[in-house]
C-alpha cells in the first residue's frame, strides 16, 4: 500500500482491538511528483494546449490534499537560457497557486533554445524530489514530442559528432540518479517524431513501481499518435503511477447543455472526478448516484472552476453512476471529457481460531478487509480482490489459499506440523484494482499440547429487525480441572446499541455449552453492521480463547404490503371471480327473461285463426299485445308499451319456459308451449319460441325444454337457439305458411281493414254461413 497505509500494516504482534466499524485513521496516502513538459520549438499551438491541459490537470487532480506537485517546462539550453524552467516549485496540490502552474508554460524561441534536452529535465525533477517526506512515494511525469536531442553549445560542448554520446552519457547519469532517489519515471510520447525505444529505456531506468512487484505494475512508457490523446493517455499513466484505478467516459460536444457519466467502484474511499472542457465557459454541476447535487459538502473539494479544468475531491463516495452535467454560457461551446482518478483504501486484519494454538492442532486462518467506515461485506465491493495466505516460522513455510466465504471473509482451514516450535506468522496480503498489497502480520507463539480449555462459537440467524438480538452459543471444554470463568465480549460501533445477555458462565472439567444474546437497539440502521466477538478467560488474565468477526445485518420490518401484498392480490382475484360468476349468472338471467323470439297465437278447436303477433322489441323483458274481436277474423295487435284497461302483458317464466300473461283485468294465466290456453270462452291463445329448435307442428306436441339441447330444444343463451327453423322465416304480421297449415293470402291487412274473406277461406274456418261464433263470414 501506499506510504500511510504501509505504516498501518507493519509486521508485529497482532492488534488486540481493531475498530469494530472500519478504522476512522485511514488515509490516502500523498505522493511527490513533478510534471516535465516538452517546451521544444517542434510544438505547434494546439500541441503544446494539450500538454498543458495534461499537466494542469495532474496538478489538481490527486487523490489526497497532502501530496505536492512540481512543474517544469524543458527545451535546451542556449547562452545564458538553461535547459528547464521551473514554472511551479514543490507546493502542496491544495495550495491554489498549483491550479495556475500549467499556464506559465510557453513555447521556446530559437534563441532560448528549442530542442529537447531530456537528461537535463529529469535531473531536475529528480532534484526537486529530494525534498519529499522520507518514505513518501516520488513520481516523474514527462511528455514530449521527440527524441531528445541538443545543437552544438547547447550544454553538450560544440562538436555535433560527439552530441549524440554526450547526451547518452547524460542519459544513463540522470536514469542512475532517479533510480538512487527512489524516483519512478513515467514517460509520454506523442507525434512521428518519437523514439520509442528511448522512452522505454526512460521508463525503465528510474526506481520500480512501490504498488507491487508484479511486472504489469512496472513503470512504462506511453506512445500515441498526436496530442489529441495526450490528457486521457496522462490520465492513465497517472493512476497507474498513483495505484489507482482510472474510469474513463467518451467526451461530448456541448453547446447548450449536456451530459457526461462516470462510474465509481464500490470499493473506492476516494475519488477525484475530472473534468477537461476545451472552453472555460462552460460549467460543471456533479450530482451522486442518489440524484442529490454535490458541492461543497463535507468531505468534498472543488478546484478549477471557470477554468479549462475542473475537480471534485469526494471521500467515501457512494458508488455507483455520478453525472456531471454540463452547460455553456452564451456563445460558448466545445468538447468536453471526464473521469474518475480512485482509490480503496483499506487495510486487512488477521483472524485465527483458536488464537493460541498448538502443534498439530487445525486452524482457521481467516482475512478481511477493512476501509475507514465497516467492513467490507459487500460481494460488489469484492469483486475483483484476491487475498493472498502465508505461514511461516522456524522451519515452516507456506503458500495457504485464501477461498471467498461469507460476509467478506477470506480462510482457509490450516494444520500446524508436528514438530513446529517457536513463533508463527500468519500473513494475509490483498490484492485488487485500485487496491495494493495491504498486509497484515499476526504472530502466535504455538502451544506444546491440547490447550486446558478450548471453546467454540456457533450461531443463530444473524439477519435481524431493528431491535431485534442474535442468538449465540458457547461450547467448552475443560481439561485441566480447574474453574474457569468464560465471558463473551463483543466490539460493535457504539451507533448501533448492543448490549450482551447471558455472556457469563462459570465452569470447570467437562464439556458442555451455554448460550448468550447480543440485541441490538431499536434505531440500528438498516444494512451490514460487523464487530468482533471473542470469548475469553477472566480466570486467566483475560486470554482470548475464541475471536471471531461477526456480521449483523439489520432489514427494516416488513410493511403493510410486504405482509399482505399476496393476500390482498389472492382477495381482489377471488372478488374479481365472484363479481364475474356474478355478472355472468345476472346476464343469465336476464338472457333468460328476454321474451325474445317468440309468437303468439289464437286457435279456434285447434286451429290458428288470425295473425300471429311477435313482440316488437326480442331484448325486452315483456311484450304487450290487445286483443280485438270485433275485427275480422280477431287479431293480437302488438303494442310498443302498457296501455292501462286494454294491454294484455307478455312475460317469460325463466325456470320453467312457459309465458306468464297478464290479462286487463287483472287476472293471470300460464300458457304452455305447443299447447293453447283458453282465454274467452271457444278462443285460446299459444305460442311458439324459437329459442327452440323446431319440431312438430304447433300443437302436435309436448311441451319443450326452452334450456336444453336437440330433440325440440336449445340453448336460450346462444344466439336464440342452436338451429334455425326449418320453414322460411314467417311475416310478423301476415304473410304465408307460418308455423301451421298453409293460408291464402290476406288482401286485408294485420288488423282486418278490408274486406271479409270468403266464406271458409280461413285457415280451419268451418264451413257454413251459420257460423259468427268468432265473427267469421258476414254478420246477419
Amino acid at each position: 500500500m501506499l506510504g500511510a497505509l504501509a505504516l498501518a500494516l507493519l509486521p508485529g504482534a497482532a492488534r488486540a482491538a481493531d475498530p469494530p466499524g472500519g478504522d476512522p485513521n485511514l488515509k490516502v496516502a500523498p505522493i511527490s511528483y513533478v510534471v516535465l513538459v516538452d517546451e521544444s520549438g517542434s510544438l505547434k499551438g494546439p500541441d503544446l494546449d494539450r500538454e498543458k491541459d495534461a499537466a494542469g490537470l495532474a496538478a489538481i487532480g490527486e487523490l489526497s490534499p497532502d501530496s505536492r506537485v512540481g512543474m517544469v517546462g524543458f527545451g535546451s539550453g542556449a547562452g545564458s537560457k538553461p535547459a528547464v524552467d521551473v514554472v511551479c516549485p514543490m507546493i502542496p496540490v491544495s495550495d491554489p497557486a498549483a491550479a495556475g502552474c500549467a499556464g506559465k508554460l510557453r513555447p521556446r524561441t530559437d534563441q532560448e533554445g528549442n530542442n529537447t534536452d531530456i537528461p537535463a529535465a529529469i535531473k531536475q525533477g529528480v532534484s526537486m524530489l529530494r525534498s519529499a517526506p522520507a518514505g513518501q512515494p516520488k513520481v516523474l511525469f514527462i511528455t514530449t514530442d521527440g527524441a531528445m536531442s541538443v545543437q552544438p553549445n547547447e550544454g553538450y560542448g560544440a562538436d555535433a559528432a560527439r552530441i549524440p554520446g554526450e547526451l547518452d552519457k547524460a542519459l544513463t547519469s540522470a536514469l542512475a540518479e532517479a533510480k538512487a532517489a527512489g524516483v519512478q519515471i513515467w514517460p509520454l510520447g506523442f507525434g512521428a517524431g518519437i523514439d520509442t525505444a528511448q522512452l522505454n529505456r526512460i521508463a525503465g531506468g528510474g526506481a520500480p513501481s512501490f504498488c507491487s512487484a508484479r511486472p504489469e505494475d512496472a513503470p512504462k512508457a506511453s506512445v500515441i499518435k498526436d496530442s489529441g490523446e495526450v490528457v486521457q493517455t496522462l490520465r492513465k499513466a497517472f493512476g497507474s503511477a498513483r495505484c489507482a484505478g482510472v474510469t474513463q467516459t467518451a467526451s461530448t460536444d456541448v453547446d447548450g447543455e449536456a451530459d457526461l457519466e462516470v462510474t465509481i467502484p464500490a470499493i473506492a474511499t476516494d475519488v477525484v472526478i475530472q473534468v477537461q472542457k476545451a472552453n472555460p465557459d462552460i460549467d460543471a454541476t456533479f450530482f451522486d448516484p442518489d440524484g442529490k447535487q454535490v458541492d461543497a459538502a463535507p468531505g468534498t473539494e472543488r478546484r478549477g472552476q471557470g477554468s479549462r479544468t475542473e475537480t471534485l475531491r469526494v471521500s467515501d463516495p457512494i458508488a455507483g453512476k455520478w453525472r456531471i452535467h454540463l452547460k455553456a454560457r452564451a456563445g460558448a461551446s466545445g468538447p468536453v471529457s471526464a473521469a474518475a482518478l480512485w482509490q480503496g483504501v483499506v487495510k486487512s486484519y488477521v483472524q485465527l481460531n483458536p488464537p493460541q494454538p498448538s502443534v498439530g492442532e487445525s486452524v482457521r486462518f481467516s482475512v478481511f478487509l477493512q476501509t475507514r467506515e465497516k467492513n467490507l461485506t459487500d460481494p460488489a465491493a469484492l469483486k475483483g480482490v484476491t487475498v493472498a495466505g502465508h505461514v511461516e516460522g522456524a522451519g515452516l513455510k507456506a503458500d495457504i489459499p485464501l477461498k471467498a466465504g461469507d460476509k467478506g471473509e477470506f480462510y482457509s482451514d490450516y494444520r500446524i506440523p508436528g514438530g513446529t516450535t517457536g513463533d508463527v506468522r500468519f500473513t494475509g496480503t490483498i490484492t485488487a484494482p485500485g487496491v495494493t498489497g495491504a498486509q497484515e502480520v499476526k504472530t502466535v507463539t504455538l502451544g506444546q499440547g491440547p490447550a486446558a480449555v478450548g471453546v467454540e462459537l456457533k450461531w443463530g440467524d444473524t439477519t435481524i429487525e431493528p431491535g431485534g438480538s442474535v442468538a449465540g452459543t458457547v461450547q467448552w471444554k475443560v481439561t485441566d480441572g480447574k474453574p474457569h470463568t468464560l465471558r463473551v465480549v463483543a466490539d460493535f460501533p457504539p451507533k448501533v446499541g448492543m448490549r450482551i445477555t447471558g455472556g457469563e458462565q462459570r465452569v470447570s472439567a467437562g464439556s458442555d455449552s451455554f448460550g448468550f444474546k447480543l440485541t441490538f437497539g431499536d434505531n440500528i440502521a438498516k444494512g451490514d453492521h460487523t464487530g468482533r466477538v471473542r470469548v475469553v478467560d477472566t480466570s486467566d488474565g483475560d486470554k482470548v480463547l475464541a475471536d471471531t468477526t461477526r456480521t449483523i445485518t439489520v432489514e427494516p420490518p416488513p410493511g403493510f404490503w410486504d405482509r399482505y401484498l399476496w393476500l390482498v392480490i389472492g382477495a381482489v382475484v377471488l372478488i374479481a371471480l365472484l363479481l364475474g360468476l356474478l355478472g355472468y349468472l345476472a346476464k343469465r338471467r336476464g338472457r333468460a327473461r328476454r321474451i325474445g323470439p317468440i309468437v303468439l297465437r289464437l286457435y279456434r278447436d285447434g286451429q290458428q285463426i288470425g295473425v300471429e303477433t311477435r313482440p316488437l322489441d326480442e331484448r325486452a323483458e315483456a311484450m304487450w299485445f290487445k286483443l280485438d274481436t270485433t275485427a275480422f277474423p280477431p287479431q293480437l295487435i302488438p303494442l310498443y308499451q302498457h296501455e292501462p284497461g286494454t294491454a294484455w302483458t307478455v312475460r317469460r317464466t325463466a325456470a320453467t319456459g312457459t309465458l306468464d300473461v297478464e290479462t286487463p283485468l287483472g287476472t293471470r294465466l300460464q300458457l304452455d308451449m305447443g299447447r293453447p290456453t283458453e282465454i274467452e270462452p271457444g278462443l285460446a291463445l299459444g305460442f311458439a319460441d324459437e329459442r327452440v329448435q323446431a319440431g312438430p307442428a304447433d300443437g302436435a306436441g309436448g311441451p319443450a325444454d326452452p334450456y336444453g339441447g336437440g330433440g325440440g330444444s336449445a340453448d336460450p343463451y346462444g344466439g336464440y337457439g342452436s338451429a334455425a327453423p326449418t320453414a322460411a322465416p314467417p311475416r310478423p304480421y301476415g304473410g304465408e305458411g307460418a308455423y301451421g297449415a298453409e293460408r291464402p293470402y290476406n288482401p286485408y291487412g294485420p288488423y282486418g281493414s278490408g274486406p271479409a274473406a270468403e266464406p271458409g277461406s280461413g285457415p280451419g274456418a268451418n264451413p257454413g254461413p251459420d257460423d259468427t261464433t268468432f265473427g267469421y263470414g258476414p254478420p246477419r
